[in-house]
């Protein structure tokens, strides 16, 4: 039987994902999601607890899949569990760098530290994970596809006491299309996503701290065209979107998925 048109478009079957900060929120989705389309998923967290049981729940609905702990900004880390990838599936066709750090700090009171921290998982993460995949897919021969998480906070300031996060991801903004331009010929796409609100908890918490801005710079559902906030099932599927063959013809792209905030 031929496949049906959905699987020509979306499936991944044969192919390995790699996606980091599964273990929860908008990666847990996407690992589950790209499972679903039939890749083999990496599901790489620092929380290799909750990694396993991510990893356990997609290999329970027949996909196989692999739970790694890594520090994105740690590049003995980042190679090492590409290399546990390459053992296990001999390969990576989808890299989706999810994993970020982003607490609050204010513009003037910031540390170094703060600020290098948060550069050092962000940007310097993505670089690491995106250098590592790439050698895997230069080697396999088929090209892939990479998926940056950014935000909208990086071209539309959104939350206040942001500066460090939101310039990390204009970074990762730069990354994708600089990369997107320098491995076109190797058949590599490279695209990022840049959500707006999304109803996790860890934004829950934020809202609920008082750390997303009133008045006209305000995160709040009401805010949006859409009237309300994404799901993160809502951001994995842009992300399936990206790495499946359905968007065989982008690159270099930065894709809104925020009800219309930046429009708004």
């Amino acid at each position: 039987m031929s496949p049906s048109i959905l699987d020509r478009v979306f499936g991944l079957q044969g192919r390995t994902a790699f996606v980091t900060g599964a273990a929860s929120g908008i990666g847990k989705a996407t690992a589950r999601l790209l499972a679903q389309a039939g890749a083999q998923v990496v599901v790489a967290d620092l929380d290799l607890d909750g990694a396993r049981a991510a990893a356990e729940d997609i290999a329970a609905a027949g996909p196989r899949a692999l739970a790694v702990c890594c520090d994105v900004s740690s590049e003995v880390q980042v190679a090492t569990a590409f290399a546990e990838t390459a053992k296990a599936f001999g390969g990576c066709d989808i890299l989706v760098n999810n994993a970020a750090f982003r607490p609050k700090a204010d513009f003037m009171s910031m540390s170094v530290e703060q600020w290098d921290h948060m550069h050092a998982v962000n940007t310097r993460g993505s670089f690491l994970c995106m250098r590592e995949a790439i050698k895997l897919m230069r080697a396999g021969g088929r090209g892939g596809s990479i998926v940056n998480v950014s935000t909208i906070g990086s071209v539309h300031p959104t939350i206040l006491s942001n500066t460090h996060y939101d310039s990390s991801k204009a970074g990762v903004n730069a990354l994708t299309r600089t990369s997107a331009c320098e491995f076109a010929g190797d058949g590599i796409r490279v695209n990022a996503i840049l959500p707006g609100g999304v109803d996790t908890e860890g934004s829950r918490n934020m809202r609920a701290a008082g750390m997303v801005a009133q008045g006209p710079m305000t995160a709040f559902p009401q805010r949006f065209p859409l009237k309300r906030l994404a799901t993160p099932e809502e951001l994995a599927q842009a992300i399936l979107f990206l790495a499946s063959p359905a968007s065989s013809y982008i690159t270099g792209a930065l894709l809104p998925v925020d009800g219309g905030y930046t429009i708004s």
